[in-house]
């Protein structure tokens, strides 16, 4: 779109990508309320709905504009790409903006690519690549003997082209490219001086070809463009201290802690961001409402100025609240890497600076702004330092201090909470046990070993999942070790006692592929039931017993016995099933049935893979049809002419709990 008459063009674009919308809501642009625009929205059903002018709130998306250009600049500025590309990062930074989650009220949690398109949102195609990113990636015009992966820098996602995962690659001589076969520079191209060499070469060739980078400089004359930095308040050069009473001894109305301060109200259906400039007074010129130290009870009234002139009546006290951290940045000042360190006598102490960093902060009310580090420290310093980490900024100097030490800090806070915290020991007015030996306790208090037979019953089907290593056997090298502990429960329907024995899989590496066991749909199950209902076919449900255990385990782990498993306490045992509480075991387990199921016949549906079905003939009739079996989990709901002998069939392999067959609840 080069001018502001092709809008139209821009509309049919949106009616295609994303589809046609119910409403549109404009302020009065003559190119979109006449012309082709009003047309082709005719033409679609749109209702379009147009603002009153010289309204301050005519145009609710003027702030998320204004956040999307601030965007766009910093990351220009950041990687120092050619103002050319203005419109590329443009529009990467609508694809994030539109993945990420906002405050707004009406989102209702969720991210606007979702609400749009009523689909889960897919952030693959972003988070990839950041903007103006080094890349290599492969260019078929190269010829032999050279290599066709080429030097590149990445301009974001391509729309319409290719697969899911095509990339826009700008080439040096300034030529953009589509392509799906892209990669980043490794560590090692990164520091090789002859990739150095080549990279500054390929900049200085794109500059010339496409003009020189933008700079902060030429944000500075745009505010929409440009994230502000708010000057610092300093006290005066005069010397003179102005004299305030003791403000201990004094009322909450005689020093207002709310006037001159800056708030968040909400405005429509936004949060914005205002000064308060006064308490409201009455006609007889005295204030209105009185201070109290409970806020449900302060019936204060305040005038307050927004950033448009308008002065309005507010009560309450929301105060202007930190959002995510964006960016950042650092200018000459910032201390080195190499200089982080500064030597005292015969010691070597870190340097404890944060000077020349800054941090680009987005409120609550949407808006950025760069702040000063040692701003942000005191304020906010869990969330500064999980920045600092997830952007692999802990060992700067300016962070390498602190950083770390604030985070270790806030575990053992919560840590000694946790320990703190009174868990619950009682269940249906039945005292529950910790572990073994506090069941043996209640059983002796309760005349009764209602807990060590529930113990005994779980250890008889739990056995299979240990191999017992011998007197002085060594575990192998590789494995890890974790504890097990038993779970005591109280069931709801005859106060049954119930001890399941889990692991811990909080102990285990963090495994590379999904850990969990998906599940049949409600939309499946429905289809499912209508499907025999037409075709006249029982429907049956089952439940299998000890569900994880009949899975082998693919994770290298062992464990030391405890005294629930007798004369084997003590002893080491490598674990050889999936044990509740395993980070795999449900995928484990699932992928176990499946090859069961594939081995009696059945086959995966390809939109849900947990619906199975078989080509079946109804001996009475010789219909044919297919038959259904879901799977949740460990439960398994038969649609079938013959259900009770389909399920027993899976019974063979996996043995199902006495008395879980037969009708659904």
């Amino acid at each position: 779109m080069r001018t502001k008459s092709q809008a139209h063009v821009a509309l049919l674009l949106l009616h295609k990508r994303d589809g046609v919308p119910n409403i549109m809501v404009m302020d009065g642009a003559r190119e979109q309320v006449h012309g082709d625009f009003r047309r082709k929205n005719r033409e679609v059903g749109t209702h379009v709905k147009q603002t009153e002018p010289h309204l301050p709130w005519m145009n609710a998306a003027e702030g998320a504009i204004r956040e999307l250009k601030k965007g766009r600049g910093r990351d220009m500025v950041r990687e120092q790409s050619p103002k050319v590309l203005w419109d590329h990062c443009l529009e990467r930074q609508g694809f994030v903006r539109s993945n990420i989650a906002h405050s707004s009220y009406g989102l209702a949690g969720q991210v606007t690519e979702m609400m749009f398109s009523r689909e889960t949102a897919d952030i693959s195609s972003i988070a990839e690549f950041k903007w103006y990113e080094w890349v290599m990636f492969r260019d078929t015009s190269v010829s032999f003997p050279d290599s066709k992966m080429v030097l590149g820098r990445d301009l974001g996602p391509a729309l319409d082209i290719g697969p899911a995962m095509t990339r826009k690659v700008i080439k040096r001589n300034g030529e953009i490219v589509f392509r799906s076969t892209v990669r980043s520079l490794t560590p090692d191209e990164i520091a090789d001086p002859v990739r150095v060499k080549e990279r500054e070469e390929f900049t200085e060739t794109l500059n010339a070809a496409l003009g020189e980078p933008l700079t902060e400089a030429d944000l500075s004359s745009n505010l929409d463009y440009e994230t502000p930095e708010l000057d610092l308040y300093e006290d005066g050069t005069d010397g003179k201290v102005p004299f305030v009473p003791n403000i201990d001894g004094a009322d909450t109305d005689t020093y207002d802690q709310y006037v001159w301060a800056y708030v968040e109200l909400p405005t429509g259906d936004k949060m914005q961001t205002g000064r308060v400039i006064s308490r409201k007074r009455g006609a007889d010129g005295d204030v209105k409402g009185v201070a109290n130290t409970n806020p449900i009870l302060d019936s204060r009234t305040y005038e307050v100025q927004f950033p448009d002139g308008e002065v309005t009546k507010h009560s309450g006290n929301q105060f202007l609240l930190i959002s995510p951290l964006v960016d950042h940045k650092k200018d000459g000042h910032a201390v080195e890497i190499a200089d982080g360190f500064v030597q005292r006598g015969s010691n070597c102490h870190r340097r404890i600076t944060t000077k020349g960093w800054q941090l680009c902060v987005e409120w609550k009310d949407g808006s950025t702004t760069w702040e000063r580090l040692a701003d942000l420290k005191g304020s906010y310093p869990i969330e500064v330092a999980e920045y600092a980490v997830a952007r692999g900024l802990n060992k700067e100097p300016t962070f390498a201090w602190w950083g770390l030490s604030v985070l270790a800090k806030r575990n053992r806070i919560i840590a000694a909470i946790n320990c703190w915290y009174h868990k619950r020991n009682h269940k249906f007015g039945i005292k529950v046990p910790r572990d073994w030996d506090e069941a043996v306790v209640f059983d002796k208090e309760n005349g009764n070993t209602l807990w060590q037979d529930a113990v005994r019953k779980e250890m008889k089907n739990v056995r299979i999942a240990f191999k017992v290593l011998d007197d002085g056997e060594v575990v192998p090298p590789c494995f890890q070790e974790i504890n097990c502990h038993f779970i005591f429960d109280v069931k709801m329907e005859d106060f049954r006692r119930k001890a399941r024995l889990v692991a811990g899989g909080h102990m285990t590496d963090t495994p590379t592929t999904n850990t969990y066991a998906s599940v049949v749909s409600r939309e499946s199950v429905r289809i499912a039931l209508t499907l025999a209902a037409f075709n006249d076919l029982e429907v049956k449900t089952a439940d299998i017993e000890n569900a994880y255990l009949t899975a082998p385990v693919t994770e290298q782990i062992w464990t030391k016995l405890g005294p629930e498993f007798g004369s084997d306490a003590g002893k080491l045992a490598i674990i050889v099933r999936s044990l509740y509480g395993l980070r795999s075991a449900g995928a484990l387990f699932r992928n176990h049935l499946a090859d069961c199921m594939q081995h009696l016949g059945w086959t995966s549906c390809i939109a849900n893979r947990n619906v199975w079905y078989k080509a079946e003939t109804r001996p009475d009739d010789g219909h044919k049809y297919y038959a259904y079996a879901l799977l949740y989990v460990d439960d398994v709901l038969m649609a079938h002419h013959d259900a009770l002998t389909a399920l027993r069939d899976i019974d063979k392999f996996f043995k199902m709990k006495e008395g879980s067959i037969g009708d659904p609840d």
